[in-house]
């Protein structure tokens, strides 16, 4: 039987030129589980492994995880070791990446969300203008008081992507609607600083916001945190009547839910990103009852690892630049059990119209990094 290798650190590696694929991947700030970016690239890692173990293969994963000023190192020591291919996610790796795939011309890397030239490089760029679109149609549809929020992490034209898209999302479906946006910070610190992120939306959310889109990395937890903690809360406006309205009164409470928020109040909802978060909205473990995760916009980085693996293993592994959205299924929305009574079968039909306009040129979504 043959036996194949995911590597997926560089600190130990023993006997790697036994193997006969070794694959690597150095993760970004913000660590292995922050929940979207980094656990959706290493999800990618997790189903290859286990379609190739389905095949005969023996599958052995090892891990690296380090900080920016690191990568360079892990990525070394991975193709010291006879790496076969290196999964870099993050733009804070790319110099290291173009360094170090000059030092390894023999091994392939996939650099994911910027660009580095050399042509053993995969470089893998999203339009996450137009994911974000559909998540800020969803909310300019169903906020209730005709404000919502966004707080992205480090700010860097990438998350000003996330943010202008998805304000134009909500300005498509709700005009008159007000978007607050904040950043967590302007150094790599930004994307591991949960607790900042909960202060933001607790601001945003006191002028109003009943909807927060968290596009922020390890940070948006305290995003996620603050809606299922938070619940609901009164506002000082006057309801809009949206179709929220008729969803919410299908829909069970958690028990918490009723003994924290009394008449005249409204519910608080977060939505995810990178990662499907909806499931981190279910605070009573019964995806029946009133979910805090609106919906999620998909970044499919876990597409980008899991080919790059495959095309690895079948021998068709080519460099350059791809960049996905909508056309390539790269981007989308997320609607599961755990938010599908939260959005009406209209809406859906709706954004999926949408959807398709963006994709045969009809809708043109701006990408904050032409500007």
């Amino acid at each position: 039987m043959r036996k194949l290798l995911i590597l997926v650190a560089a600190l130990l590696l023993t006997a790697a030129s036994a193997q006969d694929f070794v694959f690597g991947i150095v993760y970004d700030a913000g660590g292995k589980f922050d929940g979207s970016f980094n656990e959706g690239t290493w999800r990618g890692v997790q189903r290859a492994q286990h379609d190739l173990q389905g095949e005969g293969f023996e599958v052995e994963v090892v891990e690296f995880e380090g900080t920016p000023d690191t990568a360079a190192e892990g990525q070394r020591r991975i193709a010291g070791a006879g790496a076969d291919i290196i999964i870099a996610p993050g733009f804070l790796q790319a110099d290291a990446i173009q360094t170090v795939s000059t030092e390894f011309t023999d091994t392939s890397f996939v650099l994911i969300d910027a660009v580095a030239e050399n042509p053993n490089v995969r470089s893998v760029l999203f339009k996450e203008h137009e994911g974000s679109f559909l998540v800020g149609y969803i909310a300019g549809k169903l906020t209730r008081t005709g404000v919502v929020g966004f707080v992205g992490g480090m700010d860097i034209p990438l998350i000003h992507a996330f943010d202008l898209g998805y304000q134009e999302g909500v300005k498509a479906a709700c005009p008159e609607c007000t978007i607050i946006s904040n950043y967590v910070g302007v150094t790599p610190d930004a994307w591991n600083d949960p607790a900042r992120a909960r202060e933001l939306a607790s601001t945003q959310n006191a002028q109003g916001a009943d909807i927060i889109f968290a596009a922020a990395g390890a940070s948006g937890n305290g995003v996620i945190d603050f809606a299922n903690q938070t619940k609901c809360f009164t506002p000082s406006v006057a309801l809009r009547d949206s179709a929220l309205v008729a969803q919410l009164e299908q829909v069970a409470l958690p028990a918490d839910h009723a003994a924290a928020c009394g008449e005249g109040t409204t519910p608080v909802f977060f939505i995810g990103v990178d990662s499907n978060q909806n499931p981190l909205g279910d605070t009573d473990g019964d995806p029946a009852t009133l979910n805090y995760g609106l919906t999620s916009m998909l970044k499919r980085v876990d597409v980008a690892a899991y080919n790059a693996i495959m095309d690895v293993v079948n021998g068709e592994f080519e460099g350059g630049t791809l960049n996905l959205g909508l056309a390539e299924e790269g981007v989308d929305f997320a609607l599961d059990e755990y938010n599908q009574a939260l959005i009406p079968q209209e809406l859906v039909d709706e954004v999926n119209d949408i959807k398709q306009q963006i994709i045969d040129g009809q809708i043109v979504v701006t990408d904050y990094r032409e500007l």
